[in-house]
C-alpha cells in the first residue's frame, strides 16, 4: 500500500496529484504518523457531512482542536445545540450587516492601490489581502482600534505548522492572548453597544437567548481567526489562478459578470480549506474500508473538489462552468457561516483589483506557501502589475504559467532557467512598506 507523503514541499506546491492518487488507490487513507484517516472521495464526503450523528464534529473541526473551543464553537458542537446556536449567531452576519462594512473595504482598497501604484509592485498577502480582509472582519465584529491591531497581530501566527503539518492551528499561549482580548472587547462592548457581531450577540443574550460568555467569546474567536485564514487566503489563491489561467483571467478582466462565477470556480478549484476533522461514534464503513468508533476523520474538501466521477473535467479551471454543488464552503449543519459575507467582499473588490492589477505577472520563486494540512494558501506573494495592449497579451506556457512580455532568463540558485521581469522584485528594498 502507498505511504504518501503529506509533509513535503512538493505536497503543498502541488498536492492536487496526491488527492488524486488517493482517491483511485486509498480513499479512506489511514496516516500512523498523525493518527487520521484521509477521505479523498466527493460521494464519502458528501454522505458523512449529511451524518452528523456517526461523523461527529465534538471533539473539534481542527485536525488537533483545543480545549479552549471544543464544545463552545458552531464547528465543534453537533445538531440540535449546533442548530440553535447558529440560529443566533448568523443573526450578526446577515446581507444587510455585511452591506456595511463594504464601502470600508473599497475605500481602503483604493487608498492601498493608490499608494502601490507607483512601484507597481507588492506582496500580494501583506500589502493588500491581509489587512484589507482583516480589516473589514474586525469591523463586522465591532474591535476597537488597539484591539484590531493586537487581534491582526495574532492571526499571523496561524498555521505556522510549527507542531506538524497536522498540528494545532494556533498555539495554546497565542490562542489564550485573543481569548483575554474577546474577553476584554465583551466587557467593553456591554457598555458601548453598535451595529456589529458582538452587540447582536450580547442583546440575544440579554434577551434570554441561551449562550455563555464563553460561548460568545469562542464563536467570536472563530470568526476572526478562521474566517481571516480562508478569505486571506482564498483572495490570493484567486489571483493565482487566474495567473495560471491567463485565458480565464482576459475572460474575467474583459467582462465584469464573470466576477460571480470566477469567484465560485476559484473557491472550487483551489480552495483554501483544505480539509476540516470528524470524529466517528460508532464503527463505520468507508469506501468499503471498515473505520473503528472514536477514529479521527480529515475529510479532503479540495479533494472531493477535483473528482471527477462528480465533477466533469475537475481539473479544469473554467469560469464559464456554470453551477455545480462543492465543498468550497462545506456541506450540510456545518457549511460556512461566512460564505455569503465572501462572496460580496469579493464581488466588490474584485473589480477594482483586476482593473488596477490588469495582466499581472507572479513571481512564485519568491512565494511561501503555508505548510498545513487545513489551509491551502500564501504567507507571501509577489505581484508585478501591469497594462497590455491586445498585441502584447501574454501567451501560455507549456507548464500553463503565462510569460511576462518583457523579462530576461537567468539561472536560479538551483541552476535551472527561469524567466526574469525587468521591474523590482518584491524581495528588494522599498519605501513603501506592507501598509497596515
Amino acid at each position: 500500500m502507498t505511504a504518501f507523503d503529506l509533509a513535503s514541499n512538493s505536497f503543498f506546491d502541488d498536492p492536487y496529484p496526491t488527492y488524486r492518487q488517493m482517491r483511485a488507490e486509498q480513499p479512506a487513507y489511514y496516516c500512523p504518523k498523525t493518527n487520521l484517516w484521509f477521505v479523498s472521495r466527493y460521494r464519502d464526503i458528501a454522505d458523512a457531512l449529511a451524518r452528523p450523528d456517526l461523523f461527529s464534529s465534538s471533539a473539534g473541526n481542527a485536525l488537533s482542536d483545543s480545549p479552549l473551543r471544543v464544545g463552545k464553537t458552531l464547528g465543534s458542537i453537533d445538531p440540535p445545540r449546533h442548530d440553535e446556536l447558529r440560529r443566533i449567531i448568523i443573526r450578526g452576519v446577515t446581507p444587510a450587516r455585511i452591506e456595511l462594512v463594504l464601502p470600508w473595504i473599497q475605500a481602503e482598497l483604493a487608498r492601498r492601490l493608490e499608494v502601490l501604484s507607483p512601484r507597481r509592485q507588492c506582496d500580494f498577502v501583506t500589502d493588500i489581502s491581509r489587512p484589507l480582509l482583516f480589516g473589514g472582519l474586525g469591523r463586522m465584529l465591532g474591535l476597537g482600534p488597539d484591539s484590531a491591531r493586537k487581534a491582526s497581530e495574532l492571526s499571523e501566527r496561524l498555521f505556522r505548522g510549527e507542531s506538524g503539518p497536522a498540528g494545532p492551528a494556533l498555539a495554546e499561549g497565542d490562542r489564550a492572548e485573543v481569548i483575554a482580548l474577546l474577553s476584554a472587547e465583551l466587557a467593553r462592548r456591554r457598555v458601548e453597544r453598535d451595529d456589529d457581531l458582538f452587540s447582536v450577540l450580547i442583546a440575544a443574550q440579554a434577551a434570554g437567548a441561551p449562550l455563555s460568555d464563553a460561548e460568545i467569546v469562542a464563536n467570536m474567536m472563530t470568526v476572526l481567526l478562521a474566517g481571516n485564514a480562508s478569505i486571506g487566503h482564498f483572495l490570493p489563491n484567486l489571483m493565482h489562478a487566474l495567473w495560471r489561467h491567463p485565458d480565464q483571467r482576459s475572460r474575467v478582466i474583459g467582462d465584469p459578470t464573470l466576477i460571480d462565477a470566477a469567484i465560485e470556480e476559484a473557491v472550487r478549484w483551489d480552495t483554501s480549506t483544505q480539509c476540516f476533522a470528524r470524529t466517528t461514534s460508532a464503527p463505520a464503513e468507508i469506501a468499503g474500508i471498515d473505520v473503528p468508533p472514536g477514529a479521527r476523520i480529515a475529510l479532503l474538501y479540495a479533494s472531493a473538489n477535483r473528482d471527477e466521477t462528480a465533477i466533469a473535467d475537475a481539473e479544469r479551471f473554467d469560469v464559464t462552468r456554470g453551477k455545480i454543488r462543492h465543498f468550497g464552503f462545506g456541506f450540510g449543519p456545518h457549511i460556512c457561516l461566512g460564505a455569503s459575507a465572501t462572496r460580496s467582499i469579493l464581488r466588490a473588490i474584485l473589480p477594482g483589483i483586476l482593473a488596477e492589477l490588469g495582466e499581472f505577472d507572479i513571481d512564485l520563486d519568491t512565494a511561501g506557501r503555508v505548510r498545513h494540512l487545513m489551509v491551502r494558501g500564501f504567507k507571501s506573494l509577489s505581484i508585478i502589475w501591469r497594462h497590455v495592449f491586445p498585441c502584447e497579451a501574454p501567451q501560455p506556457a507549456p507548464d500553463g504559467h503565462p510569460l511576462p512580455v518583457r523579462g530576461r532568463t537567468r539561472r536560479s540558485r538551483s541552476g535551472r532557467a527561469r524567466r526574469q521581469t525587468s521591474w523590482k522584485k518584491a524581495s528588494d528594498p522599498s519605501p513603501v512598506g506592507p501598509l497596515r
